[in-house]
């Protein structure tokens, strides 16, 4: 393989996170004892996905969220528990991509929403700053696994897809990639053997 370019997801890969956090945090200030909120990795209601993408306000998600879910709840409970799936960086994240970023091109690909980015952004400031490119879904208007947003990445860095290695721990998000070209590499967000493998790999 030619690569080129290491195409970074965020949460699962190089970020902490826990949707089932967040999930019961919602359902503990809603007023219905049988709520259902459809919010995993791979599964989400579309207000998840809408808000990810860029398509509605912070106040309108929170708006939405309080109608459809029946929270009993301040804005700002709300956005806590919206928050709670928000756990830190992995210990490695910062050290390998620092270990990366004079080797190869590297490029982040996250699916976030204004309210998280914020949230992190002191604590992932300087692992932003490594990377080459930053690519976040809210920003764009488009959210993986749209391919667009793929394509995206690659009008935007001017490489061909299979100079592209992408990392991420949706099945979906790599099976778009790859029908798209390029190389991925599924994570599971429970193990850390693929550090050493893309170490060992790159620098």
């Amino acid at each position: 393989m030619d690569i080129r370019l290491l195409l970074f997801d965020l949460g699962g890969v190089l970020y902490n996170i826990e949707h089932a956090r967040t999930r019961n945090a919602l359902k503990n200030v809603s007023l219905n004892s049988e709520c259902n909120i459809g919010f995993s990795l791979e599964v989400a209601d579309p207000i998840f996905s809408q808000y990810d993408a860029g398509k509605i306000t912070t106040n309108e998600f929170v708006n939405a969220l309080q109608h459809d879910y029946a929270l009993e709840s301040s804005d700002e409970d709300v956005l806590h528990a919206w928050n709670a799936m928000l756990l830190g960086l992995y210990p490695d994240s910062l050290s390998l991509i620092s270990s990366l970023q004079d080797s190869i091109s590297l490029a982040l690909l996250s699916n976030i929403n204004p309210c998280h980015h914020q949230y992190i952004a002191d604590e992932c400031s300087l692992l932003f700053s490594k990377f080459h490119y930053k690519f976040l879904s809210y920003e764009l208007g488009m959210k993986k696994p749209d391919p667009e947003i793929f394509r995206f990445v690659l009008d935007y860095t001017g490489l061909e897809p299979e100079t592209i290695l992408f990392l991420d721990d949706t099945p979906k998000n790599c099976e778009i990639a790859q029908s798209l070209g390029m190389h991925v590499r599924l994570i599971d967000p429970l193990a850390r053997d693929w550090v050493q493998d893309i170490t060992s790999q790159f620098v």
